[in-house]
C-alpha cells in the first residue's frame, strides 16, 4: 500500500505539488503578466500557503502520508519548498501549540503556547486580530525551534533547510525580479493568513479545558474543500485521528462550545 492511513490523502499531495510547480511556471511567465492577473495569482498563493499549513503541512505532521520511510522523507522536502520554510520548524511550533493550546496565563507570566492568543494581549484578555497577524511572524524564534529539533529530525531539519534555499536559488536564476516583487510579498501575506486562520480557530473558546478550547464549523462545503478543517476542536481534542474519521469525534464533545456557521472566518472579533 502506498498510503499509510487514506487514499484520499493524494488530495493533500496534489496541493503541494501544485504549489511549487505553480510558483517555478509563475517565474516563467512573470514578465508576460498583466497586473491584474499578478494580484489574482498572488491571492490564489496566499489561500495555498494557508492551505498548506491548515490542511496539508498540518495532517502530515499529526498522520505521515506514506507507509515508505523515503516517500515521507521526499514529501517532507518538497513541502518544505512548498511552505518556503523546512517542515520540521512548522511540526515544533505545532507541537508546542497542541501541548499547551491556547493557553491564558497567570498575571505576571508568559504562555506556554507560543502562538497563544494570550500571549501579547493586554489586561487577560485576547491580542487583536491584526497584531497577531501582521506581527506574529515576526515575533517566532526560529532558531530556538530550530535546536528542538534532535536526532534524526535535526538531520531532516538541515535536509529541508537545503531544499528551501535550492527552491530559491531556482526562482531567482529563472526570474529575480519575481522572487522579489511577487515572491517574498505572497509568501509573507501567506504566513499572514495561516496565523489568521489560527486566530479564527481559537478566538473566544473556552481556555484550560480540553473540551472547548478550540472553535469548530460543521459548513459542509467549508470542510469539503478544507479536509473538514471544521472539526479543529475535535482535533485538538483527537489530533492523532485521521481527518477523513474526525467527524466521529463530535460525539465526544460537550454542545456548549464555541460553533461557528459558514467557516472559521466568521468567527471575526466583534468588539
Amino acid at each position: 500500500m502506498l498510503f499509510k492511513y487514506s487514499k484520499k490523502d493524494i488530495f493533500l499531495v496534489i496541493v503541494c505539488l501544485l504549489n511549487v510547480s505553480g510558483f517555478v511556471l509563475a517565474a516563467n511567465y512573470y514578465h508576460g503578466l498583466s497586473s491584474v492577473m499578478k494580484v489574482i495569482l498572488g491571492v490564489a498563493f496566499v489561500c495555498f500557503y494557508c492551505t498548506n499549513y491548515q490542511c496539508v503541512s498540518h495532517n502530515f505532521i499529526h498522520n505521515n502520508f506514506f507507509t515508505s520511510d523515503k516517500l515521507n522523507f521526499v514529501f517532507s522536502l518538497i513541502n518544505s519548498m512548498a511552505m518556503g520554510l523546512p517542515q520540521t520548524l512548522y511540526y515544533q511550533h505545532h507541537m508546542n501549540h497542541h501541548r499547551y493550546n491556547n493557553d491564558k496565563p497567570a498575571k505576571g507570566s508568559e504562555t506556554k503556547d507560543i502562538s497563544s492568543l494570550y500571549r501579547y494581549g493586554k489586561d487577560g484578555k485576547e491580542e487583536g486580530l491584526l497584531t497577531y497577524s501582521f506581527i506574529g511572524f515576526f515575533r517566532i524564534d526560529l532558531v530556538s525551534l530550530a535546536k528542538r529539533n534532535k536526532g534524526d529530525k535535526r538531520r531532516l531539519f538541515y535536509v529541508e533547510l537545503i531544499s528551501v534555499l535550492i527552491f530559491w536559488c531556482v526562482l531567482i536564476d529563472i526570474n529575480y525580479k519575481f522572487f522579489l516583487m511577487f515572491y517574498l510579498p505572497v509568501w509573507y501575506l501567506g504566513q499572514v493568513a495561516a496565523l489568521m486562520e489560527n486566530y479564527f480557530e481559537h478566538y473566544g473558546a473556552g481556555v484550560n479545558d480540553r473540551k472547548r478550547d478550540s472553535v469548530s464549523c460543521y459548513n459542509k462545503f467549508y470542510n469539503f474543500l478544507w479536509f473538514n478543517n471544521g472539526y479543529h476542536q475535535e482535533h485538538h481534542f483527537s489530533p492523532t485521528t485521521h481527518w477523513t474519521e474526525i467527524e466521529k469525534v463530535k460525539d465526544l464533545l460537550p454542545k456548549d462550545r464555541k460553533i461557528v456557521d459558514g467557516a472559521h472566518f466568521f468567527n471575526f472579533p466583534r468588539s
